[in-house]
């Protein structure tokens, strides 16, 4: 049946999100009646150039269908009638859009006379069965924003924080939230909102059509060919208007290649590429404070000191003077870099191939522990790493229409019932690469850590003892190696700040610490050692001097990872949709669309902590020689001094121990060293260390290493799960090869469209199956597969209670007993007798966390935590495949036509969405689960889809001929989502936190929308939400610390539930016919508002440095202020030549320069005051550095400047200035 179900999927393999978009209407004489005028011809233009014909039924109706969305001219040619022209219809996706033609014959036809109306879109669409909002290409130029989210912000239903912030769609978590373009999910969006055609926000009633998503949809219809050569140019900054340095320069190229006999372009490209760089991409409302050059440099001269006897951070004693207040944040650049293009060809009528590619660059100069603890900006941005990303996009589409348009066969006077039938044929690769490192140090991983070189030498210890064959004589024997340091060079440092943490020793290059030779164990002069000689050693800094007052890192840290990931994305789709139409076509058609989807997506990731390269080689290099031997190779002899006596004593080989590990044999390969002879890795030249010197399990094992899809070298891997515990037939050992996340999505859908009595209905019904394609934990309480209750009481004796199933688990009172102890299914827990418990903490023995499970393979009581590592272990002992989901999703809505000015909607949706966080786990988070069970939180594979079912009833009715009003009332019940979870009792580590579908929700919404539409000279859309969003978590992790043994059930508002949410868009423009100054004319300003009631927060009682403890009130019980955000645009349009225009703009963002808050100090409820100095904890903390060695008003600076968190609130006011030329 699987195999079955797959091939059906493999070969249609899915819809295209432009399904049905469609374009209906009638063509009536307005002279007769509105009298139907059959067969006539009917074009639709797009960009001037044709798109598609046909001609109009028996009872004058046309139907355009498959079509893209965007803005259309529709031109009716009827015998008698002088051509009719309707220009600017905007036709939005998923929906049927309706625009009639009346024809007049009166006043004959002129010759090359087109009667040309500009097309009103109606207040009411009775077709629409969707909540959301559609934003066409001139409203996207005329609003005061290029985010992407920000104009997405402005649906009522859809909330964002601050501008270019996450969406929440009606009260869904952020990732909840699918973006498309073109009719293709993206992960990444990097289309310039000038190559918008339009942008739909879908935040209700989705068809079937859509899917693995709970939230919302927001979906992009880029800019198609023009049937003339055109030239578009942009350019923006805000040089000179604000400080944070924003510009970005565009240019789009657009035209027809290929035309046909009819001079119709039937081969047409769109090429366009933009170029953002921004100085400070995420600039500060309140001051960012960075030490002076000069004092920097001095602290990088010295960054560690002596004062009182004591070595102490330099930065400690800076005052406020030493700091300057900037506007910009510094070393925070970013740039970014997009291409897209679009090659359309026309084979016929009915069949085009549209190839679309993009590619995006971007990089992005950060500061690492920005906000927060280890903060680099005070003392060290110089230093900022920069995060680069890559993504590129290809897409193919087949769109094939077959005909039927509804046209009476000859003279039968009959149409056919299967009407506008069409297919597409789809397919999409995406790639997105991601890499961040040292910017100093890139690839050079040893160079992370290195401070210089220490010459350490190995020099033989002895040891005293009487002569076995005569008492009274003493024997010298050689007895072990000690490790002594000879010098440190300091001048071969890739690191030169972190090298002068050592300056206070005031150690010289040639200086000498220890000269002995030779010498009597517990004998010798001690000089100082790595351990505690140095500030800084190769790889470590002693923590001391690693940060000031905590609160920020010092000079010359090194930013210690390196990451990469590489995602591929692969999609192939296919649809098909027709109309079935019995009778009249005006009221018994059936919309038809069925499709299917297909996606498999490869995720590789892999990071490094180099710094740490350097200790692991150091506890590795000499491992294998514990000591020496009297049997052992004589390599030297001495002569050493004893009271009087000179004494000949031999020196040993060191014994050899054959120990696994690769890493203490290949440096010696590589040195030419013999096993038996010490190597110091200190000092060697990092040029000289590679990580392939390793082997796998000394890099993982020691946590500095993490990855899939790739091989611990960072080399792409692509083979299975199963590889991982594979024993390599050449050495024997594991290579530790982890594969890559390749999860299949897939689904399939079907849904009819249809009018009854003038109610349309929307029927569908969509199956989706989602397979995390990979292995998990049979039994996520243990490492191991437990036997069942069956097996167990038939091989070792025993009553099983009637309501005890075969496979339930069985726990013994001691380890491998048999003696039942309790037995467990799921989540379940049962007495001996198989009475059941509210949990193990009511059963003897367990509620210690102390549990003695029968394990399935008696080997695992030998080896214990260790069988997972050993040669015996195999897949089957404790995973499983996983269980592959399906979910059947019904869609319905409705919308009821009260009257032509009146509307009444509502619908049913069921909503699943694949996990999208937390689900992610390796063999190798499983190899070392006991190693870290207590440090860790663990990804689970085993994470089903979550789920949301939404309801949802509207109404809207018009207000005036240019007016209306819409009414939504929402509700949302959110299920399964993804939540962390403790498991206890688990045996062998007692309990560990993982992810689980632990999380309920519940969104109870009301949504005011008005709608004005251009009446003496204003357009206004505002809207009003009212919600409740709450839930018992707000995000995958936001139960951390809230407790370890259950999770809450108790429903509380979500981080992002907003109570009153107001929006506006005001838009006052004049055009050519105004009768305004001429200067005026074709000039507008747009106003953009938005006023929301703060976002909740949870209270605490008592102020720490930069926070709270101790829950005060409910959890979200207590609210940050309300948040008042004004942007506008004034633009004006400049026509000079024949087609030749340019738009000149100004906008600002935030234009009253309001400090929105967005985050508060819990225990004061302030943004700018934890309340911790007032406190009995501040004040204690300031008595004790009084009359110390670090100054208190260094202190309190620092912390002054640290309290000040841009994070807290909302992006500055913000200016730019630019130009659109189109040529």
């Amino acid at each position: 049946m699987k195999r079955t179900l797959l091939l059906a999927l493999l070969l249609f393999a899915a819809f295209s999100i432009y399904a049905q978009t469609a374009l209906s209407g009638k063509v009536v004489d307005i002279d007769n009646d509105k009298d139907p005028l059959p067969f006539a011809t009917v074009q639709v233009y797009k960009n001037g150039a044709f798109y598609q014909g046909t001609t109009t039924d028996l009872d004058g109706n046309y139907y355009f269908s498959n079509i893209d969305p965007g803005t259309y001219d529709l031109q009716v040619d009827y015998t008698g009638y002088p051509p009719t022209k309707l220009t600017a219809i905007p036709v939005k996706a998923g929906q049927t859009n309706f625009a009639n033609v009346e024809m007049s014959s009166n006043g004959g036809i002129a010759l090359d006379v087109v009667v040309v109306t500009d097309f009103k879109v109606p207040l009411i669409e009775q077709d629409n069965t969707t909540s959301g909002q559609t934003v066409t290409s001139e409203q996207i130029r005329n609003l005061p924003t290029r985010n992407i989210n920000q104009i997405a912000s402005i649906t009522a239903g859809a909330s964002s924080a601050d501008e270019g912030g996450a969406i929440n769609i009606r009260g869904s978590r952020s990732n909840a939230t699918d973006y498309y373009v073109d009719g293709v999910r993206v992960s990444a969006v990097s289309i310039p909102d000038s190559e918008i055609e339009q942008l739909q926000v879908v935040t209700g009633g989705l068809e079937a059509r859509y899917g693995d998503v709970t939230g919302g949809i927001i979906s992009i219809t880029t800019k198609g060919f023009s049937d003339q050569f055109r030239v578009n140019a942009e350019a923006e900054t805000s040089e000179g208007l604000d400080a944070y340095g924003n510009s970005l320069v565009g240019v789009s190229f657009t035209g027809p290649l290929l035309r046909n006999k009819k001079k119709d372009a039937v081969l047409g490209y769109r090429l366009s590429a933009r170029y953002t760089y921004q100085e400070d991409d995420d600039p500060s409302a309140v001051p960012i404070f960075r030490a002076k050059d000069d004092v920097i440099a001095a602290l990088e001269e010295n960054p560690v000191i002596r004062r009182g006897g004591r070595n102490l951070v330099a930065a400690d004693f800076l005052t406020s003077a030493d700091a300057n207040s900037l506007k910009t944040r510094p070393f925070e650049e970013a740039s970014t870099l997009n291409l897209n293009g679009n090659i359309t060809a026309r084979l016929s009528d009915a069949i085009d191939v549209t190839v679309t590619g993009a590619y995006g660059d971007n990089s992005n100069q950060f500061t690492p522990g920005e906000n927060g603890a280890g903060n680099w900006r005070l003392l060290n941005a110089q230093n900022n790493p920069t995060a680069f990303s890559q993504n590129y996009r290809g897409n193919v589409r087949l769109r094939h229409r077959l005909g039927g348009n509804g046209v009476a066969d000859g003279g039968s006077g009959k149409s056919s019932v299967l009407q506008n039938a069409s297919y597409n044929l789809q397919f999409t690769v995406e790639n997105r690469t991601s890499s961040v490192a040292d910017p100093r140090h890139g690839e050079n991983f040893f160079d992370y850590g290195h401070v210089g070189t220490f010459d350490i030498d190995y020099i033989p210890i002895y040891g005293i003892r009487p002569d076995t064959a005569n008492p009274l004589e003493i024997v010298t024997f050689h007895s072990d190696y000690r490790e002594v340091l000879r010098s440190y060079d300091p001048s071969t440092s890739s690191n030169p700040v972190l090298t002068n943490y050592n300056n206070f020793f005031g150690y010289g290059a040639d200086e000498i610490f220890n000269s002995d030779v030779s010498a009597l164990s517990g004998g010798g002069t001690q000089g100082p050692t790595l351990d505690g000689g140095f500030a800084t050693i190769n790889g470590r800094t002693q923590t001391l001097f690693t940060d000031q007052w905590g609160f920020n890192s010092n000079v010359g840290t090194v930013y210690n990872l390196y990451q990469k990931t590489d995602n591929d994305l692969y999609t192939f789709q296919a649809n098909a949709s027709f109309e079935i139409v019995p009778g009249s076509s005006d009221k018994s058609r059936h919309s038809i669309q069925l499709g299917v989807w297909y996606e498999q997506r490869t995720d590789r990731a892999y990071s490094l902590n180099p710094r740490a390269l350097w200790t692991v080689g150091r506890q590795l290099v000499n491992r294998h020689i514990p000591s020496v031997a009297e049997t052992n190779r004589v390599v030297d002899s001495v002569a050493l001094l004893l009271g009087e006596d000179v004494r000949t004593v031999a020196v040993l080989a060191p014994t050899v121990d054959n120990i696994d590990g690769q890493f203490y044999r290949s440096i010696r390969e590589r040195l030419g060293v013999p096993l038996d002879q010490h190597v110091n890795i200190d000092g060697l030249d990092p040029s000289q260390l590679s990580l392939d010197l390793f082997s796998a399990r000394e890099l993982t094992f020691n946590n500095l290493l993490n990855y899939y899809g790739y091989d611990y070298l960072g080399n792409e891997f692509n083979g299975s799960f199963d590889d991982f515990f594979t024993l390599d037939p050449n050495t024997g050992e594991r290579a530790f090869n982890v594969a890559p996340n390749r999860p299949i999505y897939a689904a399939a859908y079907i849904q009819d469209k249809f009018t009854i009595n003038k109610m349309i209905f929307r029927l569908g019904l969509r199956v989706e199956r989602f397979d995390a394609n990979t292995k998990v934990l049979k039994d996520p309480y243990s490492l191991y597969e437990i036997i069942g209750a069956d097996d167990f009481h038939s091989n070792f004796g025993g009553t099983q209670p009637g309501n005890i199933g075969a496979d339930y688990a069985v726990y013994t009172s001691e380890e491998n007993g048999t003696e039942v102890q309790a037995y467990r299914s799921g989540d379940a827990w049962f007495l001996p007798d198989g009475s059941p418990t509210n949990g193990p903490q009511e059963i003897d023995g367990i509620r210690s966390g102390l549990v003695f499970p029968k394990y399935a393979n008696p080997l695992v009581n030998n080896l214990g935590a260790n069988f997972i590592k050993s040669d015996e272990f195999t897949v089957d002992d404790s995973f499983k495949d996983y269980e592959v989901q399906f979910n059947v999703l019904p869609r319905l809505a409705f919308s009821f036509p009260i009257s032509d000015d009146a509307n009444f909607f509502a619908h049913y949706d069921v909503l699943v969405q694949r996990p999208p966080s937390g689900s992610i786990a390796t063999p190798l988070d499983y190899f070392f689960f006991v190693e870290n069970a207590g440090s860790r939180t663990f990804s689970n594979s085993a994470l089903r889809p979550e789920r949301t079912v939404d309801y949802k009833v509207g109404f809207k009715t018009r207000l005036s001929n240019t007016s209306a009003l819409t009414l939504e009332a929402y509700y949302r019940e959110m299920r399964d989502m993804i939540q962390l979870r403790t498991y206890f009792p688990v045996p062998l580590v007692q309990q560990y936190t993982t992810f689980d579908n632990q999380d309920f929700g519940t969104v109870k919404g009301f949504a005011l929308t008005y709608d004005l539409r251009r009446t003496a000279n204003f357009t206004i859309n505002a809207n009003y939400t009212l919600q409740f969003a709450d839930g018992t978590g707000s995000n995958a992790t936001s139960q951390r610390g809230l407790g370890n043994r259950g999770n809450l059930r108790t429903l509380f508002p979500l981080d992002f539930d907003e109570r009153h949410r107001f929006n506006l868009v005001l838009d006052y423009r004049l055009d050519s016919r105004s009768s305004a100054p001429k200067f005026l004319h074709n000039a507008g300003i747009n106003l953009q508002s938005s006023a929301v009631t703060g976002r909740p927060y949870t209270a605490t009682f008592l102020p720490e440095e930069f926070g709270g403890s101790g829950t005060r009130g409910a959890i979200n019980g207590s609210r940050q202020p309300l948040t008042l955000t004004l942007n506008g645009q004034v633009s004006k349009d400049i026509t000079f030549g024949q087609n030749s225009q340019v738009n000149i703009y100004f906008r600002v963002s935030n234009i009253l320069d309001r400090r929105n808050v967005l985050n508060v100090y819990s225990a004061t409820g302030s943004p700018t005051d934890p309340g911790f100095l007032q406190s009995i904890f501040g004040l204690d903390q300031i008595r004790s550095l009084e009359g110390g060695t670090r100054p208190v008003e260094s202190y309190l600076a620092t912390y002054q400047q640290r309290v000040l968190n841009p994070d807290f609130f909302t992006l500055p006011r913000r200016m730019f200035v630019g130009a659109i030329f189109s040529l």
